[in-house]
């Protein structure tokens, strides 16, 4: 039994018989105990003595002239419920010694085995030292609690703030980065309106989060040509997104390289790869840029590791890649020095041509089959005798629904470029009617 415990001992003794409170006492001095002690007889002096003296400890004779055990037992588990009370009795049947300890008596010794008092007294004081450190420990516990609950409601109070600006700043972002893209297509010739314009565009722009690593922009070449640039950077997020407003800068300021789309993608790579070189990153982004002349019929074009966009011939519904096979470039910002080379086709009139990036095919299905390149063309050659921006729309909606309600695992971009009309004294119908015409690209030196 540690110090703590038996010393300073305090013991209330509810005993008429001065003998046996002097035994009782003895037995407890025997086993060491330092204790100081007072006696009382009547209930009177039984309720005052548990406010003065205080007692840590109750021996309580069961039969006294005017009182009892069992009273004194109710009314210090009334008033101190956590005080050890030990009955002690010449005689009391084993029914009644029940009762007792279900009314909360620590524990029951008779006078003549007075043996087992000390061990009682031990075991109850230890079952009150142990209830104490349960006790502190528990009120420690719910400090600690309230502590860590004040802590969590104000780091989540500040997270909310953070958070809040946070979202404020991508929310502005994304509206910088919307803003970013073209808000009127060019028509040709200038000034016509978009119904009478040569060319017509359409598109779609569906970011995954807040912000997106796609880009495109639709840029006024010559009197009678335009361009379209698609760029996908690699990743997501803010980083993406940062990295597209680069290449919008770089795009603008390369635009008198806008008439050639390999020097325009060569002098691009050049560019990021000087700013890459300066942050010590390694990222990169696929491109394509895509030039019309409808004076001309040509369309030429450079690709730089991104997804061929598609010629689709609405007189003939075919949907064709417009970049070779294995013609494409690296993706930008990979390598030094790369030259990329532009390649030559022609387009008709009522030609479409469809650029996107690879979010809109690599999408997945509930069985994890991706969608691909093979079912997006087919996709577009069921739909090709729809007018453009409904095509478009079209083919979007059939690939959500292909998806199945699952998330687009990546950023979408999808523009499509009608020709509507050619320059009837500029290009020739029988560039498209002679015999054996190859539909091949053809590399421009």
């Amino acid at each position: 039994m540690s110090t703590s415990i038996t010393s300073g001992l305090r013991v209330l003794m509810l005993e008429d018989s001065a003998l046996d409170a002097e035994l009782n006492l003895r037995e407890l001095k025997r086993g060491g105990m330092d204790l100081v002690s007072t006696r009382v007889q009547t209930k009177a002096d039984f309720e005052r003595a548990l406010g003065e003296f205080g007692p840590s400890l109750i021996l309580a004779d069961f039969k006294l002239p005017s009182f009892n055990g069992a009273q004194a037992l109710a009314i210090a588990k009334h008033r101190c419920p956590d005080l050890p009370v030990i009955i002690i009795s010449g005689a009391v049947g084993e029914e009644t010694a029940v009762e007792l300890l279900k009314n909360g008596a620590t524990d029951f010794v008779l006078k003549d085995r007075l043996g087992r008092l000390l061990p009682a007294v031990h075991r109850a004081l230890r079952e009150v030292g142990e209830r104490e450190a349960r006790r502190h420990a528990e009120e420690e516990l719910r400090a600690l609690n309230e502590q860590l609950e004040e802590r969590i409601t104000q780091r989540t109070r500040e997270l909310g703030d953070k958070n809040a600006l946070m979202e404020e700043d991508l929310n502005m972002a994304r509206e910088l980065q919307m803003a970013f893209l073209p808000q009127h297509f060019p028509t040709l010739p200038r000034g016509a309106d978009e119904a009478a314009s040569a060319v017509r565009f359409c598109s779609i722009y569906y970011p995954t989060s807040s912000v997106s690593g796609d880009f495109f922009n639709v840029v006024r070449v010559s009197e009678t040509a335009v361009g379209v640039f698609v760029c996908d950077v690699m990743g997501h997020g803010v980083r993406a997104a940062l990295v597209t407003a680069m290449m919008r800068t770089l795009e603008e300021q390369l635009g008198e390289s806008a008439a050639n789309p390999g020097k325009l993608l060569t002098d691009m790579n050049r560019a990021l790869r000087g700013i890459l070189r300066q942050l010590g990153t390694t990222l990169f982004t696929t491109a394509c840029y895509v030039v019309v002349d409808v004076a001309s019929g040509r369309l030429t074009y450079a690709n730089a590791g991104h997804p061929s966009p598609l010629l689709v011939r609405r007189d003939t519904h075919e949907v064709e890649p417009i970049t070779a096979r294995r013609s494409a470039g690296p993706a930008l910002g990979l390598i030094e020095n790369v030259q990329y080379k532009t390649q030559e086709r022609f387009v008709r009139e009522g030609d479409l041509i469809l650029a996107f990036t690879d979010g809109l095919f690599e999408v997945e299905n509930a069985n994890a089959e991706a969608f691909n390149q093979n079912r997006l063309r087919e996709l577009i050659q069921r739909h090709v005798a729809l007018p453009p921006p409904l095509l478009v729309r079209q083919v979007f909606g059939e690939i959500e629904h292909f998806a199945g309600g699952q998330a687009f695992p990546d950023d979408v971009c999808l523009v499509g470029m009608e020709i509507a009309r050619l320059d009837a004294e500029a290009a020739s119908e029988d560039l498209f009617s002679q015999p054996g015409e190859s539909s091949s690209p053809m590399e421009l030196v």
